[in-house]
């Protein structure tokens, strides 16, 4: 469209248009042949075809159907001509390398036709402010930007796209020197925009979600105010080193207390990336490739050893390298069961999905290698022979975690994961410790990240050499009891526990000495005060089995990376409160018994855990017992408990599914945010001892 000549009078006399608006079209262009085909054939639409079926079955296609293949011809020349014009660098100069979407064409032309002082506004989705080939168009973006305000669609404001999909109203204006934008994030109604905008300031910043709704309420708080001096620390945590500020990418930050834990995380001297050689990250069996190569071969199966295990990843969760098992029949996401750690036997290894396709000596020369050679060896070794810190790779930012780790034992592969290897055991054992914290995992959910890679993981932070021993020591102690659940950890837990470092005295110590030394935060109990008798031989008690124990220690492991990384109390508890809504609502659910047990949990991602909410009708399959009576086939479930007025003294033991869990009263719930609090204000080196009354 030739603008000047069109409206000749508007840029002769005004210089160009005082307002430009509008919703511009969403639409990635690029050829989809199946579609062209499936006109004639609607099959090649409903069955998904894969491109190299398609590719088969074409010729045949315009065999059998009349005029299919010129019409297949002009389509595939429109669409080329099309990217041909869109990607042309002389049309979109600051399009260059990026995946075309013709919002983005909209928006250097509104620039280009808008007068000087002119506005242009545009609702459109997320993908400028995240797109890592973007960096010169964001250049230009920034310092046009006046206003931000990123929205999900949860309330349905679009309802042909997902729930889930992020898109934002944007406010542009001419060129400034220095970039200074409004911003808010995580809106589902636009009334909110107006509430933050005129508020008063008074009161607590809402988080996300609040008593299991989406929040709509406003406050001052919320609009963060990015400058020059944060999109610098944009730019240190989440974009590759020596990128300027104004291509950094842009997180989404629900309030102004954020803005300060960013600068402070992007001023923390070392990184992972700072490791060089000395760590490995790779994301193993690319699950399509490796069994396209005849690598792995889908087979749902107990394995041998740890060598054909290869894990995918709901296997594990958050500190739990053994979260959950595939049924013998495991076709879909669902079909996996939540692993009791209690009863785990001690050379437990739970079913794989796949296992090795090929013979022992081919699949360990595919199998990738680290980035370091060990002392006196000619070759790296497989990164299979070491413990590995695991993290899932697709991740949501609205699930109740986004950064996923585990440690995994040695000969275990994975798929659709990334494993990190280190040279140094204790870099192991730091890293494992803080990515499990939910400090790190607000760095890569603020990012708004859907893959966790090289890239993303390169940049969180890692213990400096002058970080307080006592705080290192507890970290690792925490990471190793949530993790050493088996056998296969003997030689991990052995050789963290013969560790030399340095003792307050300023002498040397083996790491068991202090980790006996160490106690928890808290007098409960629930929690197991076993901290003076572990060994460094491993023993199945030195694990943390039961569902409070591992609660406590991940609370622990949030505080403790907090103090290390210099955050306040009240950074930690607003990271929690306003970033994580997921996993707030299902804390402010969640029973315990008086022995740790979860007695109900309304989290999706541990079904058939507990009690169900409300028993299915026409359930019988749980068994009640109460003192010498045996009620059964009845439909049990917690509300009926919860309502029971003797339901809290005794013991509630169930059957379900031929499986029996004993369930003491009383049922308590926790508070993390309380928790924080009191595990903050309890030093690191002032631990608990046991409870005087065996109470909490």
């Amino acid at each position: 469209h030739h603008w000047e000549l069109a409206f000749a009078d508007v840029f002769a006399q005004r210089g160009g248009f005082d307002l430009v608006l509008g919703n511009p079209p969403w639409v990635k262009v690029e050829w989809e042949e199946g579609g062209v085909l499936g006109d004639r054939n609607p099959l090649f639409v409903l069955r998904k075809h894969s491109a190299t079926a398609i590719t088969a079955l074409r010729g045949e296609m315009f065999e059998r159907y009349a005029g299919l293949r010129e019409a297949w011809l002009a389509e595939l020349e429109e669409a080329e001509a099309t990217q041909g014009f869109l990607n042309a660098r002389q049309n979109y100069p600051l399009l260059a390398g990026q995946q075309t979407n013709l919002y983005k064409c909209f928006l250097p032309q509104a620039w280009m036709i808008g007068r000087e002082g002119g506005v242009a506004g545009f609702l459109h989705p997320e993908g400028v402010y995240d797109d890592p080939k973007g960096g010169a168009f964001r250049e230009a973006l920034y310092s046009r930007l006046r206003a931000h305000f990123q929205f999900q669609n949860e309330k349905r404001l679009f309802s042909e796209v997902h729930h889930e999909t992020l898109f934002s109203v944007n406010v542009y204006s001419g060129v400034r020197d220095a970039p200074a934008f409004k911003h808010i994030a995580n809106l589902f109604t636009p009334a909110t925009v107006d509430a933050c905008l005129e508020h008063d300031g008074r009161g607590e910043v809402p988080g996300i979600k609040e008593d299991g709704a989406w929040t709509t309420a406003g406050h001052a708080d919320r609009v963060v105010r990015v400058d020059t001096a944060a999109l610098a620390n944009f730019a240190t945590l989440y974009d590759a080193e020596g990128t300027p500020p104004r291509r950094a990418r842009l997180p989404a930050l629900h309030a102004k207390t954020l803005l300060g834990v960013l600068e402070k995380l992007a001023a923390h001297p070392r990184r992972l990336g700072d490791l060089g050689d000395d760590f490995h990250v790779t994301g193993h069996w690319h699950e399509t490739m490796a069994q396209r190569q005849g690598t792995i071969r889908r087979e749902t199966r107990f394995p041998k050893d740890a060598r054909e295990l290869i894990l995918s990843g709901p296997h594990f969760f958050v500190g739990n390298p053994l979260n959950k098992t595939p049924r013998e029949v495991c076709t879909q996401s669902s079909h996996y069961d939540v692993l009791d750690l209690t009863t785990l036997p001690d050379d437990y290894l739970p079913r794989t999905n796949y296992v090795p396709a090929c013979s022992t000596a081919e699949y360990e020369a595919r199998t990738p290698r680290v980035s370091w050679c060990e002392e006196g060896e000619a070759e790296p070794r497989k990164v299979t022979d070491y413990y590995r810190v695991v993290n899932r790779e697709m991740v949501g930012p609205a699930a109740e975690r986004t950064l996923i780790p585990a440690i995994i034992p040695p000969g275990v592969a994975v798929t659709t994961c990334v494993t990190t290897a280190f040279r140094d055991l204790g870099q192991l054992l730091d890293f494992a410790a803080l990515s499990m914290s939910i400090v790190l995992d607000f760095m890569i959910r603020s990012a708004g990240a859907t893959h966790v890679r090289l890239s993303q993981l390169s940049g969180l932070p890692i213990l400096t050499g002058d970080c307080d021993s006592r705080i290192r020591t507890a970290l690792r102690i925490r990471a190793l009891r949530l993790s050493c659940l088996t056998a296969h950890y003997a030689d991990l837990w052995y050789s963290s526990c013969t560790l030399k470092q340095h003792s307050t005295n300023g002498g040397s110590m083996n790491t068991i000495d202090a980790f006996r030394q160490d106690a928890w935060t808290r007098q409960d109990q629930r929690l197991p005060n076993d901290w003076p008798g572990l060994t460094p031989e491993w023993h199945r008690d030195h694990a943390l089995r039961t569902d409070y124990a591992r609660r406590q220690a991940l609370v622990e492991i949030d505080v403790l990376t907090a103090k290390a990384l210099g955050l306040t109390l009240d950074e930690l508890q607003t990271i929690y409160r306003v970033q994580f809504p997921v996993m707030r609502q299902y804390e402010a659910e969640t029973y315990y018994d008086a022995n740790g047990r979860i007695v109900f949990t309304p989290s999706k991602g541990l079904p058939g855990v507990g009690l169900p909410r409300k028993a299915a009708k026409g359930d019988t399959s749980y068994i009640l017992t109460s003192g010498d009576s045996i009620a059964r086939g009845i439909a049990l479930d917690w509300e009926s408990v919860a309502s029971d007025a003797n339901a809290g003294r005794g013991v509630l033991s169930v059957e379900q599914l031929g499986k029996m869990h004993e369930f003491v009263s009383p049922f308590s719930l926790t508070d993390r945010v309380r928790d924080y609090r009191h595990t903050f204000s309890a030093s690191h080196h002032e631990r608990c001892g046991p409870a005087a009354n065996g109470g909490t």
